[in-house]
């Protein structure tokens, strides 16, 4: 390997390190602020990826967060039991069952997400505009190449 090599898989595992602190950072902070809810993290989950994109089956939603569909269907039946997701007949073919947020489910997404963005505004209060903007950037640029390369379709 050349020094450019090296250095280039060195930057290339830092951000890959510090891109995996943040995630824990915010994983730890999200499941802190989990008291009260009736639902789990990996449940606001899946309920946040059924409200970006209603009308899914539940094999669709196993594929797409990577799980088994007896997972999905134990969490699917759990929310439906909260009222915070609905599972609607497929108008096409009645032996598909289509998932749908409730607006129950809604709400409570607003809620977490508000209480997400006040901790996240908090966190990052030293950081000027510039540097948010910058950061903002970056963290896009990151995520299209990767999406790009590893041939994921954008998908999250």
């Amino acid at each position: 390997m050349t020094s450019s090599t090296d250095a280039r898989s060195k930057l290339i595992e830092d951000i890959q390190t510090n891109l995996h602190r943040i995630n824990r950072s915010l994983h730890r902070h999200m499941h802190g602020g989990m008291e009260g809810l009736p639902v789990t993290l990996p449940q606001l989950g899946l309920l946040w990826k059924i409200s970006q994109q209603p009308g899914l089956t539940l094999s669709e939603v196993a594929r797409q967060l990577m799980m088994t569909k007896s997972n999905i269907s134990v969490m699917v039946d759990r929310l439906a039991r909260e009222g915070l997701l609905e599972k609607r007949p497929d108008a096409a073919d009645q032996r598909l069952t289509r998932l749908h947020a409730s607006d129950a489910g809604q709400e409570l997404l607003k809620t977490v997400w508000t209480q997400h963005l006040a901790t996240a505004q908090t966190a990052m209060a030293g950081l000027s505009d510039q540097q948010l903007a910058e950061v903002a950037g970056s963290l896009a640029l990151v995520y299209d190449t990767l999406a790009k390369n590893l041939a994921t379709g954008g998908g999250d």
